[in-house]
């Protein structure tokens, strides 16, 4: 099955009807605090949160990778820590991280010449305070189709719009003359400028304190890692996304490994291998 089959609905309407035997079109990503509405959080770059390996929210233990102790927000990004960001998420409550979620465009459909995209799923009716608290780290039933967390990347690095995808289908005609110059469009504004540049400083040290940049080259790399469970006895789905600062390489990127594991260590290699070939040709 090809790349562009399983990532494009065709002209189905659902999530069901483009669904492949044994494929889906959305997928979990568990990205903490990837949407960040900063502005909903006037104190939040002085304020710090307490990570013992847990922490209660209603009915629910929300479980965490480590025990990070007290940390900024800036460095609850770093780890991913659970905890940290299922009590902003409780905090914050269903109402605010349904409107962002929506202004993010991560339940939207788009158009790539033509080709729609499936919508991602957040479910937020009738939800408790526990389970708000697992959507707010990206597990519970949230799904996002990896097309539309590409624009959130790419507003994240553009101040707070995207430009949208299209497809290259060559760069030379059957002559040798070069194609014409494609004219970008954006999308609206999916992220305040502020936040974005703040979320983006985040990406930027996660790379530095918590990746290495050893992988990553000659690169301004800014990055976010995340590791899906999708269910008992299964491998996680791994995820990397990110962008480039870099002025001659102004790119922004997600890997998806289905049930490939952890998101830093198998799709942040994969990341680092595709980079290094655009960045540095080897």
């Amino acid at each position: 099955m090809g790349f562009f089959d399983r990532l494009f609905g065709g002209r189905a309407k659902t999530a069901e009807e483009t669904r492949f035997p044994g494929e889906k079109m959305v997928v979990k990503a568990p990205m903490d605090g990837i949407v960040l509405p900063l502005e909903q959080l006037p104190d939040a770059m002085s304020r710090t949160w307490t990570c013992t390996g847990s922490v209660q929210i209603g009915d629910e233990t929300i479980t965490c990778s480590g025990v990070h102790g007290e940390q900024t927000l800036k460095e609850a990004f770093a780890h991913s820590c659970n905890a940290a960001f299922a009590q902003i998420a409780e905090e914050l409550g269903a109402d605010t991280l349904r409107r962002y979620t929506e202004k993010a465009g991560l339940i939207s459909t788009y158009s790539v010449d033509g080709l729609p995209t499936v919508k991602g799923t957040f479910n937020w009716d009738g939800i408790t305070a526990g389970q708000l608290g697992w959507a707010g780290v990206g597990q519970y039933h949230d799904q996002v189709n990896p097309c539309a967390f590409l624009l959130w990347m790419g507003a994240i690095a553009n101040g707070g719009k995207a430009a949208e995808p299209y497809l290259i289908r060559k760069t030379v005609s059957s002559l040798g003359v070069p194609s014409l110059p494609h004219i970008t469009q954006h999308t609206g504004q999916l992220i305040d400028s502020r936040t974005a540049a703040t979320v983006a400083d985040f990406m930027a040290n996660n790379v530095t304190e918590t990746y290495g940049t050893k992988r990553f080259p000659n690169m301004e790399l800014c990055a976010k890692s995340g590791t899906a469970e999708v269910g008992t006895g299964q491998t996680p789905h791994a995820w990397f996304a990110g962008f480039l600062r870099n002025e001659d390489a102004p790119y922004a990127f997600v890997v998806l490994v289905e049930n490939g594991g952890g998101g830093n260590a198998v799709a942040g290699t994969v990341a680092g291998k595709v980079l290094n070939v655009i960045v540095n040709g080897y």
